[in-house]
């Protein structure tokens, strides 16, 4: 009688075990939001979030034109989840677009446990929220992408607005 009990007592446990490790956590609201201001000689611009600290956010410049990337570092985000830079960066006349990426396989351990190791943790409504496959698996990240605004054409400054999608700029008269 107390082997078949130990052994019912075993599997008992397995059991419980091997259902605790399928349990999926509840998807986790992820804010992300960016802008920025441009001059002659310097490009600033702040992101403020939901992320925890020392969060790992990708930021890259491309010339439009070219479809070649003219700046790319990687920002940290600080204890309120957020980032305030300034860069030397002469925009010029180039046609330009800034990117910010979260991707989960850049972050820490105890961050993919909140938002999960392939971003399966995120919720779905999140704003730039993007999903597609990767190592046979839906892969989720956000994406902002951001749309250089000159003021005029005799100045040399403007606005990055960033948005789930690249903002169209008709030029009339």
């Amino acid at each position: 009688m107390n082997k078949k009990f130990s052994i019912i007592l075993f599997m008992s446990f397995a059991i419980l075990g091997l259902t605790a490790c399928t349990i999926k956590k509840p998807p986790k609201n992820l804010q992300i939001q960016a802008s920025g201001t441009f001059d002659e000689k310097t490009f600033t611009f702040q992101v403020t979030s939901s992320l925890p600290k020392n969060a790992k956010l990708d930021f890259i410049i491309k010339d439009q034109d070219s479809k070649k990337s003219v700046y790319e570092t990687t920002l940290v985000t600080d204890e309120k989840g957020a980032v305030d830079k300034r860069i030397a960066f002469v925009v010029g006349k180039q046609n330009l677009e800034g990117l910010i990426l979260y991707k989960p396989e850049k972050q820490t351990k105890d961050i993919q446990s909140i938002y999960g190791k392939y971003g399966q943790n995120i919720r779905n409504n999140a704003f730039g929220y993007q999903i597609e496959k990767k190592d046979h698996e839906n892969y989720s990240y956000i994406k902002l992408y951001g749309t250089f605004i000159k003021y005029g054409s005799l100045l040399k400054g403007g606005d990055v607005y960033f948005g789930e999608k690249p903002l169209k700029i008709e030029i009339g008269g």
